[in-house]
């Protein structure tokens, strides 16, 4: 499998980098649970969650880029241990807007989703690598860059010993993660006609251990 360099991603590409969440989750159950396809505007509300999340995790996103740089293939973050984006986080960067751009129906929505958070704590008391996010443009998938993404977290896991965590919402991202050495720990709706969603980890080794 070819190797693939990755660079940080740079505040020139943010357009572009919502662009490609836009495309890569297009269908995600979870995404379209927290914001239905009959929301007004809902491109426009996708791009705004989807900037916030690059604003949280600037600092740690790693991105695949085309020969023009503009152009993305795949991004990943990878939050380092002791460093993790909460809700106070979130709200800082300009989530509380929210309300104002989301129809109150599916506000509750949001606060059931707060469910995930708790889940993370719950299962992960120590430090660890966590995978915020990861997306690969559909016009390259299955070209070896969602593998390429995850060697930043998995790096670091092997480096120093300690384990990585990911949720995700879709059957072919578990079996995705479940390649790379990750188990999964929970699994169900978090909510009322919320979708199904699993929590993985994949356990610390230090490099050369046994």
């Amino acid at each position: 499998m070819e190797t693939l360099a990755l660079t940080a991603l740079q505040p020139t590409q943010f357009d572009a980098a919502t662009e490609l969440l836009g495309a890569a989750f297009a269908d995600d159950p979870l995404f379209n649970y927290l914001v239905p396809t009959d929301v007004p505007h809902r491109p426009g509300v996708m791009a705004y969650l989807f900037r916030l999340l690059l604003l949280c995790g600037a600092e740690h996103t790693y991105c695949c880029v085309e020969p023009d740089p503009q152009g993305l293939k795949g991004l990943a973050i990878w939050m380092p241990p002791g460093q993790s984006v909460g809700l106070l986080e979130m709200l800082r960067v300009g989530l509380y807007e929210l309300p104002f751009r989301l129809p109150w129906q599916y506000l509750p929505r949001w606060q059931s989703a707060l469910a995930l958070d708790y889940y993370h704590h719950q299962a992960m008391p120590q430090p660890h690598w966590y995978l915020m996010l990861l997306a690969v443009s559909p016009c390259y998938q299955r070209q070896g860059i969602g593998h390429q993404l995850m060697q930043p977290g998995l790096g670091g896991s092997d480096r120093s010993g300690q384990p990585c965590y990911v949720e995700t919402s879709t059957p072919g991202a578990v079996r995705f993660y479940q390649r790379h050495g990750f188990d999964v720990l929970k699994t169900g709706p978090f909510a009322d006609q919320a979708p199904s969603f699993w929590t993985l980890q994949r356990p610390g080794q230090m490099e050369g251990g046994t």
